[in-house]
C-alpha cells in the first residue's frame, strides 16, 4: 500500500503498470522499490548507530555478522522495539530458557526482518540471506527496508500530530466533564439553598401576614383607646371646671355665712329661714359633692383602665417592631432568593453553553472516528487490491519462468542437435539421451 500511495517518493510507478520504475537512478530488476547506492545505505546505517560502523565494503562483500547487525538495526528502528523487548514477551513456562538465548536473538531478528521484506514484496527472504548474503540481493533488501523506514518516519509525524490532537481533545473533554460535574454540584447546592430559603420566605411571609393582622387589630384598639382617652380627658376637664365652680360657690357661701352670723342678732326668724335654706343648699351641695366623688371614682377607674390600655399599646408597639423585623428578614430573604434565581439562571446558561461545547466535541470525535473507520476500510480495500495484483503478478511471473525454462531446454536441445551434426562422436550418453528425446518430441504430431 505505501509503495502504491507514494510512487513519486520512491521513484516507482504503481504495481499495475508494466514498468516497475522510471526513475533515473539505476533500479535492480524484479523489485518494486528504488535500490539505493552503497554509499547512501552506509550513511543511513551510520545515522542509526550500527556498531561497528558500517563501510561500503560491508555492502559489497557482506558477511553473516554484517547481515545480522544491519537487519537488527533496521528492524529495531522500524518497529520501535529491540530484540530484548520481544524476548521479554516469551512465555515463562519454558524450562532452561538460557539454552535458547542465542538462538532466540537470531530468530527474533529474522522474523522482524522477514516481515519488513514481505512488506517490500520480497517473499523469498530466508536464513540464507543471513548466513550467505549475496551482495546485490543484500543491498536490494536493505534498500527496501530503508525506504520503508523513511516512509514510516514521514507518516509517523502526521499520525503523532493526529494522536496529540486526539489527546488534547480528550483532555479538553475530560476538563469540560469535570467542570460540568462541578456546575452540577453547584446547581444542586443552589437548588437546596433555594428550597431552604423558599421555606424560610414562606414562613416569614406567613409571620408577616399574621403580624399585619395583629397590627391592624392593635391599631383599631389603639384608635378606640385614643377616643376613650379623649372622652375621659374632656370629662376630667369638665369635672375640674365644675370643682372650681363649686369651690367658688363654697367661698361665696362662707362669706354669706359670715355675713349671716353678723345678722343673727338682728332677725333670728329670718335667719332660721335662711338657715333652712342654707341647709337645703348644703344638702344639695353634698349631693353634688357625692356626685362629683362618684365621678372622681369613675375617673380613677378610667385612669386605671387607660393605664392598662397604654401598657397594652406599648406591648403592641414592641410586637409591631418584631413584626417589622420579621418583614425586613422576609424582604432580605426575598432579595437573596431573587439573587439565587439570577445566579441559577446564569449557571443554567453556562451549563447549556458547556453542554453545547461537549456536543460539538462529541460530534468532532465521532467525525474523527468515522474518518478513521473510512480510512481503515479504504486501507483494507487497497490491501486486498494489492494482494490480488500481487497474486496476478506472481502467476504471470510463474508463467514467464515456465516459458523461459521451456525455451532454455529447447535451446539446449537444439545446441546438442547442432553439436551432434557438426561433431557426431563428441556427445556423452546423457546428451545422446536428451537428443533422442528431442527427436521423439518432433516426431509426435503437433510438436
Amino acid at each position: 500500500l505505501w509503495l502504491k500511495q507514494n510512487p513519486s517518493n520512491l521513484g516507482c510507478v504503481p504495481l499495475s503498470s508494466s514498468r516497475f520504475c522510471d526513475h533515473p537512478v539505476k533500479m535492480l530488476k524484479g523489485f518494486a522499490f528504488k535500490v539505493l547506492p552503497p554509499k547512501e545505505v552506509v550513511s543511513v546505517l551510520g545515522m542509526m548507530g550500527v556498531h561497528p560502523s558500517p563501510a561500503i565494503e560491508n555492502i559489497d562483500r557482506p558477511t553473516a555478522e554484517n547481515a545480522m547487525a544491519f537487519f537488527n538495526a533496521l528492524s529495531e528502528f522500524a518497529y520501535d522495539m529491540d530484540a530484548q523487548q520481544v524476548k521479554a514477551l516469551m512465555p515463562g513456562n519454558i524450562h532452561h530458557p538460557e539454552i535458547y538465548d542465542e538462538a532466540m536473538d537470531v530468530v527474533t531478528v529474522f522474523k522482524l526482518a522477514r516481515q519488513l521484506a514481505m512488506i517490500n514484496l520480497v517473499d523469498d527472504f530466508n536464513f540464507k540471506d543471513f548466513w550467505e548474503p549475496v551482495p546485490k540481493r543484500f543491498r536490494a533488501i536493505l534498500s527496501g527496508m530503508i525506504n520503508f523506514c523513511r516512509y514510516k518516519e514521514g507518516k509517523a509525524v502526521v499520525i503523532t500530530g493526529m494522536k496529540e490532537d486526539v489527546h488534547e481533545l480528550d483532555a479538553a473533554r475530560l476538563e469540560l466533564v469535570d467542570r460540568l460535574n462541578v456546575v452540577d454540584s453547584e446547581l444542586v447546592a443552589a437548588h437546596d439553598r433555594h428550597s431552604a430559603e423558599l421555606q424560610d420566605m414562606w414562613t416569614a411571609e406567613n409571620e408577616a401576614a399574621e403580624a399585619k393582622t395583629t397590627v391592624d387589630k392593635l391599631t383599631r384598639v389603639r384608635h378606640s383607646a385614643d377616643r376613650v382617652v379623649e372622652d375621659a380627658e374632656k370629662k376630667l376637664a369638665a369635672a375640674k371646671e365644675r370643682a372650681e365652680q363649686g369651690e367658688q360657690r363654697i367661698e361665696m357661701l362662707r362669706e354669706q355665712v359670715a355675713g349671716l352670723q353678723g345678722q343673727i342678732a338682728e332677725s333670728p326668724e329670718g335667719l332660721e329661714k335662711e338657715i333652712e335654706e342654707l341647709k337645703s343648699g348644703v344638702r344639695q351641695q353634698k349631693a353634688v359633692l357625692e356626685e362629683k366623688a362618684s365621678q372622681r371614682r369613675a375617673h380613677s377607674q378610667r385612669d386605671q383602665i387607660l393605664s392598662k390600655l397604654a401598657s397594652q399599646i406599648e406591648s403592641y408597639k414592641e410586637e409591631l417592631a418584631r413584626v417589622k423585623q420579621a418583614a425586613a428578614a422576609a424582604e432580605a430573604a426575598r432579595r437573596r432568593t431573587s439573587a439565587g434565581r439570577e445566579e441559577l439562571d446564569s449557571l443554567r446558561q453556562a451549563l447549556e453553553a458547556r453542554r453545547h461545547d461537549e456536543t460539538e466535541l462529541e460530534q468532532s470525535l465521532k467525525s474523527i472516528a468515522a474518518d478513521t473507520e473510512r480510512a481503515k476500510h479504504s486501507h483494507k480495500e487497497r490491501m486486498e487490491q494489492l494482494e490480488a495484483r500481487r497474486q496476478q503478478a506472481l502467476l504471470q511471473h510463474q508463467e514467464l519462468q515456465a516459458k523461459r525454462s521451456e525455451e532454455q531446454q529447447q535451446l539446449h536441445q537444439l545446441q546438442l542437435l547442432r553439436l551432434q551434426r557438426q561433431q557426431p562422436g563428441s556427445l556423452d550418453p546423457q546428451q545422446l539421451h536428451q537428443l533422442q528425446l528431442l527427436r521423439l518430441q518432433r516426431q509426435q504430431p503437433g510438436s
